[in-house]
């Protein structure tokens, strides 16, 4: 049962990676993207770390709006943008219902109640995003950027995502904890590419 717990707050993580090279079109300011873009993350687990590709696959319906599936060798996302804000229906193996809000271009405060569906297992739970102003350290340089904190609340513990999203690049970085400690951590190695 702990392993499994476990094998669900990593592939939830997902979620948030997967909305850096996703956005209805390529004009999005946070989310510049096409169909075969992809972009590399170095992913930190502990000790253990890896290189990550993840790639714009194709567009499809998502909560009833146009959006995209991303895959990579974790698994399959799917998101979409909805009056400003992106949400996340599928994230690896997890999904949501309703969709998960990721990131709001008004970096206003969103609450969000509903169900996680991972391993067949159905679980209530509720979420809050916020979002702030911030620079981030990438490589050599700091950049500006949108730091958005999705905090996930679960009947067998809590996840906290935090993304830094660059405008005009997505997701630069993302540090996943679970129940206060930190789990995983990625940084983008290379830009999004076609």
């Amino acid at each position: 049962m702990r392993s499994d717990w476990h094998g669900s707050l990593k592939r939830c993580a997902l979620a948030a990676v997967a909305t850096s090279v996703a956005g209805c079109g390529s004009s999005h300011p946070l989310m510049p993207m096409e169909v075969g873009r992809a972009t590399t993350y170095i992913a930190r687990f502990g000790f253990d770390s890896r290189i990550e590709p993840i790639r714009v696959a194709r567009r499809l319906s998502v909560a009833g709006e146009d959006g995209y599936e991303l895959s990579g060798p974790l698994g399959v996302s799917r998101l979409a943008w909805q009056g400003g804000v992106l949400y996340a229906d599928q994230a690896a193996n997890a999904w949501f219902s309703p969709s998960l809000p990721m990131l709001a271009e008004d970096e206003k405060p969103r609450s969000w109640h509903g169900r996680l569906v991972s391993m067949g297992r159905v679980q209530p739970a509720s979420a809050k995003l916020v979002h702030k102003k911030t620079k981030v350290d990438i490589g050599s340089r700091k950049i500006d950027a949108i730091l958005a904190t999705l905090t996930l609340r679960l009947p067998t513990g809590t996840i906290q995502l935090e993304s830094w999203y660059a405008p005009g690049t997505g997701l630069v970085q993302q540090e996943q904890r679970t129940n206060g400690k930190r789990l995983l951590q990625l940084q983008m190695v290379t830009a999004p590419s076609n």
